[in-house]
């Protein structure tokens, strides 16, 4: 489908963005079945002075005490990680809450507020990679390679989350809308689960093409429409007619994509105190896991399950597991031409966060994956004549919808 027509985002993206742009989003929030953040009250103290501080160290003690000891039995979980990490979390890392949640806006590409040289485009300047998962319930949930001061390492930030309120949601809605009610041609339809796909985005369909001296080389932004997604996504000028048609950015354009990149990309200094619910940075940490092995050649399940570790491979012989398989897509230097090189395949279980780790602790031993450890937490069970060949398993987090991003995310 190349064309959508013009009651495209009024009657499908009602949940999302009614039309006019100004529009009851609290009544938006209440549809969509969003919890609304509540202020706690910070409470008062119940000691004044200096006579009673005595007893109220001696009272903290023992509250603390108190809370050590149910986090040992499994009844209290109140530990906060204030960094984002690669893998699995720390024993005892309290999950995000919920564990699910609505999904209203998927964001993912370059950054062009965030901009370092490439190798592949000759020297150009093109943005680190970034990702952000918003949610009905207002939490914002983002990824950004470079330095980040609450990073799991210098190379990328993992998953950091915080909190919007509606207000902040509706900012982020109203630009959204804005950038897609200037390109309707160019939205593609989507089944619901794609987003839950080892590889959601394929290299190829419609695309918005952006001049080469813009910041971003290649994204795309998802929001759901009834029981599917619609995707628009951007690339560079010369990927026209290789792969991609689609229509050349309009400065108006140009200037949407902007300043949403830099509402997600750096929103504790974009977005006003009032878009916040809990505008401190924390680590997200899932409750399940993706694990993965990943294959080229394709390999039957049985065969690879025998590279494992015992421990291992009977975790994952007790859990269901997804089949997916497709061509190898890759480039060298010498050819910035994306093309099939081969196939491969991947199986991937759905694990709880103990699981996962019980499977990480046991192939502790094999290698790390030499391209993929400041992003994600990959092992090489056994290599192949090129590195798309080398097989793998990895070990990447769900996200409150239902979906995961293999290694975290494309690069």
């Amino acid at each position: 489908m190349s064309t959508y027509e013009h009651n495209l985002l009024t009657a499908r993206f009602a949940t999302l963005a009614p039309r006019p742009l100004p529009g009851d989003w609290d009544d938006v929030l209440g549809r969509a079945g969003a919890v609304r953040p509540r202020r706690r009250r910070l409470a008062r103290s119940l000691w004044r002075g200096g006579r009673r501080r005595k007893l109220v160290v001696a009272l903290a003690v023992a509250v603390l005490v108190a809370a050590v000891g149910a986090a040992a039995y499994g009844t209290v979980r109140v530990i906060f990680l204030d960094r984002g990490f690669i893998g699995l979390p720390p024993v005892g890392a309290t999950p995000s809450a919920p564990e699910s949640g609505e999904l209203v806006l998927r964001w993912q590409g370059n950054s062009e507020t965030h901009k370092r040289p490439h190798w592949r485009e000759g020297g150009r300047v093109y943005g680190h990679y970034f990702g952000a998962w918003v949610y009905a319930d207002g939490r914002l949930i983002w990824w950004r390679d470079g330095q980040v001061p609450e990073g799991a390492n210098e190379l990328t930030s993992g998953y950091l989350e915080q909190r919007l309120t509606p207000e902040g949601l509706e900012l982020l809605r109203s630009e959204v809308v804005g950038l897609l009610d200037h390109s309707r041609a160019l939205l593609e339809p989507f089944p619901a689960d794609a987003g839950k796909m080892p590889l959601a985005s394929p290299y190829r369909g419609l695309s918005l093409f952006v001049p080469e001296d813009y910041g971003s080389s290649w994204g795309e932004v998802w929001v759901p429409d009834g029981e599917r997604f619609v995707r628009l996504q951007w690339r560079l000028i010369d990927a026209k007619g290789h792969g991609f048609e689609g229509t050349i950015a309009t400065p108006k354009q140009l200037s949407a994509l902007g300043r949403i990149d830099a509402l997600l990309t750096d929103p504790t200094s974009v977005l006003p105190p009032s878009a916040w619910a809990v505008r401190k940075v924390r680590a997200y940490v899932p409750s399940h896991y993706a694990v993965c092995i990943d294959a080229s050649p394709p390999k039957d399940a049985a065969y690879l399950l025998s590279l494992l570790p015992a421990r291992a491979a009977d975790v994952l012989r007790g859990n269901s597991r997804t089949r997916v398989e497709d061509d190898v897509l890759t480039n060298t230097r010498e050819d910035e031409r994306m093309r099939v090189v081969g196939r491969w395949v991947t199986y991937c279980s759905k694990l709880t966060t103990e699981e996962a780790r019980e499977i990480a602790d046991a192939v502790s031993g094999l290698e790390r994956h030499e391209g993929l450890w400041p992003y994600s937490l990959v092992y090489r069970l056994a290599e192949g004549a090129h590195d798309w060949e080398a097989t793998t398993i990895s070990f990447d987090p769900y996200f409150p919808d239902g979906q995961f991003l293999k290694w975290g995310g494309p690069r």
